[in-house]
């Protein structure tokens, strides 16, 4: 029984991380949202690791699950490998973009989180234990947003977009639409009447969250979902059908309610939202985003420009001012990967799709086989519109690897035995490097990003000392994020410091930033230190990256003409 003791912990973690997940967020950190998620999911990752090589230990075998999954996850994985050593910026291809985190290591993070889930996974009834486990934190998400989109209106007089603990609505949208049809499958599969209302609450709660994040995307990706469950039910029971009624008439009542009691004519704000889907010119900039990115890819066609580095050269080929936020995503995950992977990535890329298909219709017989796969297009269709954003790619890799598990046989094995003699010291030393890791990519992090939140909130009460120091803090604890030191050189720039100013730019500039204001204030400290040439250098970037303002024209153009 003691041999077990290492899986059962294993897979109790394992649960506990997947409620976290997507429900991490702090209020003492800069980046609020998205930060505290990759905290959570390294230390799921090594957490799983130990317990992982702990099991293997008792066992004294390694024991490998193989999926389907296996092969084209390698191939991926490859080929951002090997665009991030050809990237146009390494540090931001490995570490990733400040808030976005798209780099290497994140990918690494969804292979191992789908990889060691799998290892987790007891077949498909602890796979579905799993998935229920999801389905309650996503109500308990969307519970959060459903209040954060009713009392910012009162707060701000304006209709809010839910977004909730996942800091933004399409990014609360993919992720709804892939819990929505789950929790519809559960109250399929109820055999009583509690677990029919339980069914139906989750449907309320989540459907009237992802109705509030006003998301076209995630609506879209719901409706293609439901045409998978309705293909998987057709023969379901009158209660069902009753149950589906009642949770349509509840949902109808409560947005009614809301809408008549914020005075915000909610009714005519959805209807609106829901007609323009079918207006290309009510799209915002997204059809001009994709016709650009096409010139992008194809100027690096075969390997693209590194994970997490569109931003840094989108700009060049921009043909339109897009509105006043850089545009650092190609909003469509297939774009962005061949962007940022080339058409190697995206062909591994496919590859992933057509295996996640296939293996559906293998196992489209097993248990709740449709609802797992409305689930996956709901999320998948959502994100053709969008990209895959840490918030709900980090459960969706361990509802992938629940997913294989619900729809295939028995996953083969391959086991290893090994002497526990060696095994034991070198599963020490796995351990022990885990548990150091998981310290160094969790702690310095938190550290740094608390620290940049005291710097901010210390240069707006113009206690610019305390905010140099705290700045200068956090540039040393994250010294692989330019964020830390764009900080620092600006609390340099505010006091005049021209040369520590530029030394920060220079720094951040060389760790990677899309963002034209370092720049131009790069430009400017050259200025003042007299360096010319220099200068204008700064200052051409700062048009490359934003040509649309005009204070980097006329600061270009000062260059040009001698007068700066």
């Amino acid at each position: 029984m003691a041999a077990w003791a290492p899986a059962r912990f294993e897979r109790t973690f394992l649960r506990a991380g997947l409620f976290l997940l997507p429900l991490a967020f702090w209020w003492d950190t800069y980046d609020r949202y998205v930060l505290p998620k990759v905290f959570v999911a390294r230390i799921l990752v090594l957490g799983l690791l130990i317990f992982y090589v702990a099991r293997s230990i008792s066992a004294r075998s390694l024991v490998f699950k193989r999926t389907p999954l296996d092969l084209p996850l390698l191939a991926f994985l490859a080929s951002a490998v090997v665009s991030t050593v050809l990237a146009e910026n390494q540090n931001v291809a490995i570490f990733g973009i400040y808030s976005r985190y798209d780099g290497l290591v994140t990918i690494l993070t969804y292979a191992a989180l789908f990889w060691l889930s799998t290892q987790a996974i007891e077949g498909p009834g602890d796979a579905r234990s799993l998935l229920r486990v999801l389905i309650v934190s996503g109500y308990a998400v969307a519970a959060i947003a459903i209040v954060q989109s009713v009392t910012d209106p009162l707060r701000e007089g304006a209709l809010a977009q839910a977004f909730g603990t996942l800091g933004q609505q399409n990014v609360l949208g993919a992720f709804l639409a892939m819990l929505l049809p789950l929790t519809y499958g559960e109250l399929i599969e109820a055999r009583g009447w509690s677990g029919r209302i339980l069914a139906i609450n989750a449907l309320v709660v989540i459907g009237l969250a992802l109705v509030l994040t006003f998301s076209r995307s995630a609506w879209l990706g719901t409706a293609a979902a439901a045409v998978v469950v309705v293909a998987g039910t057709r023969s379901t029971g009158a209660k069902v059908g009753v149950a589906s009624l009642a949770t349509l008439l509840v949902a109808g009542v409560a947005l009614a309610a809301l809408s008549t009691a914020g005075g915000l004519r909610l009714e005519e704000s959805l209807g609106a939202r829901a007609l323009s889907i079918f207006d290309p010119s009510a799209w915002g900039p997204r059809p001009a985003i994709w016709r650009d990115s096409l010139q992008l890819i194809a100027s690096r066609p075969l390997l693209g420009y590194g994970p997490d580095n569109f931003g840094l050269v989108f700009p060049r080929f921009q043909s339109s001012l897009l509105g006043t936020v850089q545009i650092d995503k190609a909003h469509s995950e297939a774009l962005q990967i061949a962007a940022t992977q080339g058409l190697m990535g995206l062909a591994a890329y496919l590859w992933l799709l057509a295996t996640f298909v296939r293996a559906f219709i293998r196992g489209r017989r097993a248990v709740g086989a449709y609802a797992i796969f409305a689930g996956w297009v709901g999320y998948q269709i959502t994100l053709q519109f969008n990209f895959s954003a840490i918030a709900a790619a980090f459960p969706f890799w361990v509802f992938a690897a629940a997913a294989f598990a619900s729809w295939s046989p028995p996953t083969q094995t391959k086991s290893l035995s090994l002497r526990r003699s060696a095994l034991i010291p070198v599963g020490g030393v796995v351990m022990a490097g885990a548990v150091a890791l998981a310290a160094g990519s969790t702690v310095l992090p938190y550290l740094a990003d608390a620290h940049l939140l005291k710097a901010v909130n210390a240069d707006y009460k113009r206690q610019l000392d305390l905010a140099q120091t705290e700045a200068s803090i956090a540039r040393q604890l994250g010294s692989r994020e330019s964020v830390y030191a764009v900080e620092v050189g600006n609390l340099a720039f505010e006091r005049s410091d021209w040369a520590a100013a530029r030394l920060a730019y220079l720094d951040a500039a060389q760790l990677g930033t899309y963002n034209p204001a370092v720049y131009r204030n790069l430009a400017l400290a050259d200025r003042d230190l007299g360096l010319r040439s220099e200068g204008e250098a700064a200052a051409r970037k700062a048009v490359e990256l934003d040509r649309f303002d005009p204070a980097n024209q006329a600061l270009l153009s000062q260059f040009e003409g001698g007068t700066p």
